[in-house]
């Protein structure tokens, strides 16, 4: 099966706003363990990361699950912004040594390596070196990541969000609003006010 590079997916499928990357790597022998925590610690730092800044990257979910018998690794995640700035945002929002801290235990790690130096080293990709030209360096060198995650990459035979119209900014707007309007709800002082008829649909929604 041929699959097309778009502008929006890259090599994946949409559905919505949200498209989809599935990458699979081979587990280098006898690291299987340590693979499993490096992918805990990327989780990790995702969560200690500030939700504005990740939602900003485009990032709706990520995985990794390793699997035949700890040989092999499927890296899944989903975004709704542009294949090209998703990587690179995501390199700039959480630096490339915690995506090679999974990354090294695979036997693509040779030819991602050989990407690393080429780009000029640990330092000029790692958020964490404070090097006055990451930004820089990151955005000029990912067309050789991305080319090595397209490879290592499978198209899904069907996707389905059902919540893919939707952008993370306005799921995280409507669960404020719904919020605040519980407690308006809870307010005893606005019971005159929502027995306002143009109120109506929207105690509806509420009660629904």
């Amino acid at each position: 099966m041929t699959s097309t590079i778009t502008k929006k997916a890259g090599k994946g499928r949409t559905d919505g706003v949200v498209s989809e990357l599935a990458a699979y790597f081979n587990v280098k022998p006898g690291h299987a363990e340590e693979l499993q925590a490096a992918c805990q610690r990327f989780v990790e730092e995702l969560r200690r990361q500030d939700p504005a800044q990740t939602i900003k990257t485009g990032l709706r979910d990520t995985r990794h699950v390793i699997f035949d018998g700890g040989r092999q690794l499927l890296w899944a995640t989903t975004f709704e912004t542009e294949w090209d700035p998703y990587v690179d945002d995501a390199i700039l929002t959480v630096g490339f040594e915690h995506f090679a801290d999974w990354m090294q235990h695979t036997t693509e790690w040779d030819e991602l390596f050989a990407w690393v130096q080429e780009a000029g080293g640990m330092d000029a990709l790692s958020k964490s070196s404070n090097n006055p030209d990451f930004e820089e360096n990151v955005r000029k060198s990912t067309a050789g990541l991305k080319k090595i995650l397209q490879d290592a990459q499978s198209q899904a035979a069907s996707y389905f969000n059902p919540l893919g119209p939707l952008t993370m900014p306005q799921v995280v707007k409507a669960q404020q609003v719904n919020d605040a309007f519980q407690e308006v709800l809870d307010n005893p002082a606005a019971e005159e006010a929502l027995s306002h008829p143009a109120l109506k649909p929207l105690l509806a929604q509420a009660a629904a």
